[in-house]
């Protein structure tokens, strides 16, 4: 195991570096190429930079450093990231069954948003993902002001993706399907024509200028049916111009995207492979009927797919899906994990649903496949593989430190025991860029007390607007 110590940067070995942090006596969850797990394991830290991985007695005698942390013997892995999540819905999260028997749908709850209320939102969000080992988190393009949203990352030390608002030629089309979810003041605040729709597309791509910012962009449409395939081209080829991912929703629910097949005449993955429209750059939200012969093509276009195991649920239960995830993930294609809107399980439960899920599908995943897809699968699915996700030298220094005295960790399979069954309750701190951001199930720049008040606040107010109970 001597090629652990040499995963170090810096000046040579005679010369001793000193270096901004360490964490040792920790079991190391890498999330590398091989899943190694390194007993009595340290990562050290320069600059918001893992700079040395390895055993603990090598990086101590070689390296100086300025802060020293003694992990105790617990677990250290790679922050989650939720790979799709709606952040200005997630204080709705209770609000549904209110409004069960009126005529008041999410179309309203959304279009009644202002920036204060996606705000706290997203504050509220943040503080639970941050106790629940998350270091990051994806919206696809459903804030409708990022102004609001962006400064949440600093505010709290968490990483957040956001894309243009709602990117759509056709929206009329999710009226149509999904009326629950729309509403006639939320269609007005969409693109009223292609050109609009043109307009909007790459307008948070400016956020991308500092390498450094916690708040990154990529290229997104709302998708579903919603987008034009002269739209899909335009955003497909900006997003490989400006070098970041393309997100659109596909597939949620199965037997409209089979509809859809079946006047194509081909699957949907066939149909875009022959069009061009499939490569690299694209990840596809939900799929939740992935064909046999899907599998390859996503694989040899090397497509990402984000799995929302709640989603993923409800429409088994409808009728028409195929639930393939952990064979796409097997067969070597991008898959990370998401929330979507957190309503039946919290931020720590998602490796316990995506487990119950890959079981309903007939094909079990292991805790090793969790912990991959909550981790680098989810920051690939964003395009930032190159830079998270894992617990290697020159990546962002974002991981987590389990405590050992936990009735969790009983040694045996880390990955299923910290990916899947263990709760926020066992996270010790969290680091993002590798500052502490959480200590002891606190966040650290946050008045947790008075986030809190200014959620409920939002939500007393947005349902005294709508006059929901």
């Amino acid at each position: 195991m001597e090629a652990l110590t040499a995963k170090t940067m810096g000046p040579s070995k005679n010369e001793r570096q000193v270096y901004d942090l360490v964490v040792h006596n920790a079991v190391l969850l890498t999330v590398d190429a091989k899943d190694q797990v390194i007993a009595n394991g340290a990562v050290a830290v320069h600059d918001g930079l893992i700079v040395a991985v390895g055993y603990s007695r090598d990086i101590l005698s070689h390296h100086d450093f300025r802060e020293v942390i003694d992990a105790g013997g617990g677990i250290l892995h790679p922050g989650f990231i939720d790979a799709h999540v709606h952040i200005s819905q997630y204080t709705s999260r209770s609000v549904l069954s209110c409004m069960d028997g009126t005529s008041v749908t999410m179309g309203d709850w959304k279009s009644a948003l202002t920036p204060d209320d996606e705000h706290a939102s997203a504050a509220l969000a943040a503080v639970d993902y941050l106790r629940s080992g998350y270091t990051g988190f994806v919206d696809p393009g459903t804030i409708f002001c990022p102004d609001a949203v962006a400064p949440v990352a600093d505010e709290f030390g968490i990483r957040i993706w956001l894309t243009d608002p709602y990117v759509a030629d056709a929206g009329t089309e999710l009226q149509k399907h999904f009326p629950e979810l729309v509403s006639e003041s939320f269609l007005a605040l969409w693109p009223k024509n292609r050109d609009e729709a043109f307009r909007r597309l790459g307008s948070q791509l400016f956020r991308n200028k500092d390498r450094n910012s916690l708040v990154r962009a990529f290229v997104g449409l709302y998708g579903e049916g919603t987008d034009s395939q002269a739209l899909f081209r335009t955003a497909f080829d900006l997003a490989r111009e400006h070098g970041v991912q393309l997100q659109e929703h596909l597939g949620y629910a199965p037997l409209l995207y089979r509809q859809r097949e079946y006047a194509l005449g081909a699957s949907m993955m066939e149909h875009m492979s022959g069009e061009g429209l499939l490569d690299s750059h694209v990840t596809f939200v939900h799929m939740n009927a992935v064909h046999p012969g899907d599998v390859q093509i996503l694989k040899a276009r090397d497509v990402g797919i984000v799995w929302c195991p709640y989603g993923q649920l409800q429409m088994l239960g409808r009728g028409g899906a195929e639930g393939r995830m952990v064979e796409l993930h097997r067969a070597g294609v991008k898959v990370g994990i998401a929330s979507d809107i957190p309503r039946a399980v919290h931020f720590g439960g998602l490796g316990t649903l995506a487990a119950v899920t890959a079981a309903a599908t007939g094909l079990a995943a292991s805790g090793h496949e969790i912990l991959r897809m909550r981790t680098i699968g989810s920051a690939a699915t964003v395009g930032a593989a190159s830079e998270l996700g894992s617990l290697e030298v020159g990546k962002r220094a974002d991981f987590v430190v389990r405590r050992p005295d936990v009735s969790e960790n009983l040694g045996f399979d880390p990955a299923l025991e910290f990916a899947v069954i263990a709760d926020a309750g066992t996270i010790d701190s969290v680091f993002v860029d590798g500052k502490c951001v959480l200590k002891r199930g606190e966040v650290l720049k946050a008045d947790r007390p008075a986030v809190i008040a200014r959620a409920r606040q939002s939500v007393r107010g947005l349902a005294a607007r709508l006059h929901l109970a």
